[in-house]
């Protein structure tokens, strides 16, 4: 099969906020456009663990998040930053979660090569409560 030129966006399957109001899903928007070298496809996301980032109820992740990480030549994920208005406790679920995604590799000229990936993931915005 004959591809034509690559340009990719990444999308994650819907991730859900524990502890967020029944059927109040954190919508996922695509991923930055990515562009290829002549002769290079793109990875392909094979698979992630069911139901995106398990946040616990006392952490928070608000607004949109950007996701930097690298997806090696066996398709796994590995050295992942996360950036945004996020708990630890919230960042370390994310982190957990994109790491058991797993993709078919990116090639070049048909060898598999090690790709950075940039991604975001689009969490309701939260505000803090107001001090009286």
């Amino acid at each position: 099969m004959r591809r034509g030129p690559c340009i990719a966006l990444l999308l994650f399957a819907c991730a859900h906020q524990r502890g967020a109001p029944s059927g109040e899903e954190a919508p996922l928007a695509a991923g930055q456009p990515a562009t290829f070298a002549e002769g290079t496809v793109p990875p392909v996301r094979k698979k992630c663990r069911r139901g995106g980032p398990q946040i616990a109820a006392g952490d928070r992740a608000s607004g949109r998040i950007v996701l930097d990480y690298l997806i090696t030549e066996e398709g796994k994920v590995r050295e992942v930053t996360v950036s945004g208005d996020a708990s630890a406790g919230a960042v370390k679920a994310i982190r957990a979660f994109l790491v058991t995604c797993s993709y078919q590799p990116a090639t070049h000229d048909g060898k598999a090569v090690a790709v950075k990936w940039k991604g975001e993931l689009r969490f309701p915005v939260t505000t803090a409560p107001a001090s009286r």
